[in-house]
């Protein structure tokens, strides 16, 4: 009965659902900031080379031209993204199977089937959001015993490009302009470019409206004089423009987590100094998972080779108990190539 009422739900049909389910509107880090892209295999590769060309040498006429010293560096790192994902049993089923025998038809449960096909496809973009938002954080894209799995991607990121403001921006007497002014000024002298946007929390940009620098600034008074009052949010970003520093995008999302607590994928005291050109500083990676592979083989494959890469659903039952299943499955991570383009200051 089970393998009748499943036979019209096919493979294609779940997969090409899942990928068509949106990614939430505010999940910034893995559709901006470090966007996804496919790849078709299961390890990540990244490389960096570093290259030294001195200036040249003046010689005089009819002198030998001097041999000048080439100095390049490049450094590769390889690993196996590694698997995530989630499987639901149809609730009710029972209930469902016992109507389908009064001659109702199957809708109930590919209707059932649809519904996890999305919450499995919001739960891998969720995990990857967290992530993302923990490689941003210290560097380091860490697993410590989570369903069995330990690993550490540390990426590299040089610890001034980490670095804690000198008094906390929770004190208005916090120079919060030289501070950032300062982290711009490591950025320029590793050679990155300017920083395009910075990635807050809404109460550490709140933080600025009353900071005695910014409001020495927007009323061009002493530092013996500083105003009284807030700055309203155009008049904090009038002072930035002022001083060339980049436009602030608030990020505040929380993800919930099965212990029935919310995450943030960013600490509310970070302040992250984001790189233009984003997809050569990193992305959120997705390989090919063993469904992918399972479903491309044999006489009538489900999907082509090509749409492999990304989140697979899968679905199936057994008669022993009576099940229906949903299953989603991904290989992703996030990776990044240059570690030193960009600032992850701890405000307060």
């Amino acid at each position: 009965m089970l393998e009748a009422l499943l036979r019209d739900i096919t493979a294609t049909d779940i997969i090409a659902f899942a990928r068509a389910v949106q990614t939430p509107a505010d999940y910034a880090l893995t559709q901006s900031i470090m966007p996804e892209r496919q790849i078709n295999g299961v390890k990540y590769r990244t490389r960096r080379t570093s290259r030294r060309v001195n200036a040249a040498k003046y010689r005089a006429y009819d002198a030998q031209t001097p041999v000048a010293s080439r100095e390049v560096k490049r450094i590769e790192t390889e690993g196996m993204l590694p698997p995530l994902g989630q499987k639901y049993l149809v609730g009710e089923l029972e209930t469902i199977l016992l109507a389908v025998r009064r001659g109702q038809d199957a809708s109930e449960l590919v209707q059932s089937l649809y519904e996890d096909t999305a919450a499995h496809t919001l739960s891998i973009r969720s995990r990857l959001e967290l992530a993302v938002g923990d490689l941003l954080t210290d560097g380091k894209f860490t697993l410590a015993g989570e369903n069995g799995l330990t690993i550490e991607y540390d990426a590299g990121v040089p610890s001034a490009n980490m670095p804690t403001a000198a008094t906390p921006w929770t004190n208005p007497a916090a120079d919060a302009l030289a501070d950032e002014m300062a982290w711009i000024e490591v950025l320029r002298a590793s050679g990155a470019p300017m920083p395009e946007r910075v990635l807050t929390s809404y109460k550490a940009r709140a933080l600025l409206a009353s900071n005695d620098a910014y409001r020495r600034a927007f009323y061009g008074q002493p530092a013996a004089q500083t105003p009284t009052g807030v700055l309203a949010p155009n008049e904090v970003d009038a002072v930035r423009a002022r001083y060339n520093l980049p436009p602030i995008e608030v990020y505040d999302v929380q993800i919930p987590k099965d212990d029935g607590t919310m995450a943030r994928p960013i600490p509310e005291d970070r302040w992250i100094m984001v790189p233009p050109n984003r997809q050569q500083w990193g992305e959120t990676q997705y390989g090919i998972t063993a469904e992918s592979i399972a479903l491309t083989t044999g006489d009538n494959p489900a999907i082509e080779l090509e749409e492999a890469p990304g989140i697979i659903v899968t679905h199936g039952w057994q008669d022993d108990p009576v099940q229906v299943w949903t299953k989603g499955s991904a290989v992703a991570m996030p990776v990044m190539y240059v570690p030193d383009i960009h600032i992850t200051a701890k405000v307060y």
